[in-house]
């Protein structure tokens, strides 16, 4: 192999051929190697809650012989899982390309001492969770579970439900998905809050109505009659919302996490709606993956649960290629990168 050529490793399988990736290949001195490496949700979620290093109630994928030794010299990796002990089996290692938004179940703090660049997927599938989250919102407003109910047990009543227009929604944490809510919110007529960690000194962002600062979380989320939870995951963010915050959302409200369980004191969740302090819960994202089938978040009242399915796959394969194939070219000419993760 030629000796200046970039191995990049494929941890992520891929479903189908890609001509992007070919070209790249062809256009660039880029080699990739298909060497699928997948965890289970069980031990990505834990991963997610201890920093993205294994705490060893779950076991991890076995790793055969040809794997590890492609490993031995890739420059980069593209993939949804980091094995543990990233130094022994990525020795050479420059990049990490993340394939999904999220990245608190990676150990950054390993890459960061290995000097590897680590970048994310931020952006690929922020239309699609924004329109998991109206499709959901909807679907409380217009009491649409109660109608399908009605249907599958034969009973013809009227049940009318409510507007979205001119309600307030309160988003915390205006990155790329939280924007795209936002522009969806304003196409249903609401007004729309946000807050942000860097809000800009005039405290004003075209993307929403009003914007508030971190500080100021409680008083938007007392003004908000939807809020919505899509900041990322970190130690800032851990716990956020819990009894106190909850109960200082409107009487009536319903609150949507599409970012990470970690965010949601559960039990006290649970309390706010059993209580009918809020009118509902959307939750896309739990603090264990899957949920344990004893929990009581599965009977809470006016609980909408889904299993980490907000992404539409018809798209995301091919949006995470292409970001790839452009820091690709980057990286071959030295360039900064997309989405490129802090270093702390």
């Amino acid at each position: 192999m030629d000796a200046k050529k970039i191995k990049i490793g494929m941890l992520f399988p891929l479903r189908k051929e890609h001509d992007q990736l070919n070209k790249l290949c062809q256009d660039f001195p880029i080699e990739i190697v298909n060497t699928p490496y997948i965890e289970t949700n069980e031990l990505r979620s834990d991963r997610g809650l201890n920093h993205g290093v294994n705490p060893g109630l779950h076991a991890e994928p076995e790793i055969d012989d040809a794997s590890k030794v492609e490993w031995q010299n890739c420059d980069a990796i593209v993939s949804m899982d980091l094995p543990s002990y990233p130094q022994s089996l990525f020795p050479n290692l420059s990049w990490f390309q993340g394939v999904s938004a999220g990245y608190d179940h990676i150990d950054s703090s390993a890459l960061a001492e290995m000097g590897v660049i680590q970048t994310n997927a931020r952006g690929i599938a922020s239309a699609s969770i924004s329109e998991f989250v109206f499709a959901r919102l909807l679907q409380v407003l217009k009491d649409l579970r109660m109608i399908d109910q009605q249907q599958s047990e034969k009973i013809w009543k009227v049940k009318f439900g409510s507007e979205a227009y001119g309600k307030t929604i309160g988003i915390v944490g205006l990155g790329s998905i939280g924007r795209e809510v936002a522009v969806r919110a304003r196409a249903f007529g609401m007004t729309v809050l946000a807050v942000k960690k860097n809000p800009s000194t005039e405290g004003y962002d075209e993307a929403v109505d009003q914007i508030f600062p971190v500080s100021e979380l409680d008083l938007m989320i007392g003004m908000s009659d939807v809020v919505v939870m899509a900041a990322p995951a970190n130690q800032e963010t851990r716990d956020m919302f819990n009894r106190e915050r909850f109960f200082r959302m409107k009487p009536g409200s319903i609150f949507c996490n599409i970012a990470r369980g970690m965010h949601v004191v559960e039990d006290d969740l649970v309390q706010a709606l059993n209580e009918d302090h809020l009118r509902a819960a959307i939750l896309d994202v739990t603090r264990s993956e899957p949920l344990p089938v004893d929990s009581p978040m599965w009977t809470a009242k006016n609980m909408y649960l889904s299993p980490h399915c907000s992404v539409s796959f018809d798209s995301y394969e091919e949006n995470a290629v292409t970001l790839l194939v452009e820091n690709a070219q980057l990286f071959i000419e030295g360039k900064s990168l997309r989405n490129v993760v802090p270093s702390y």
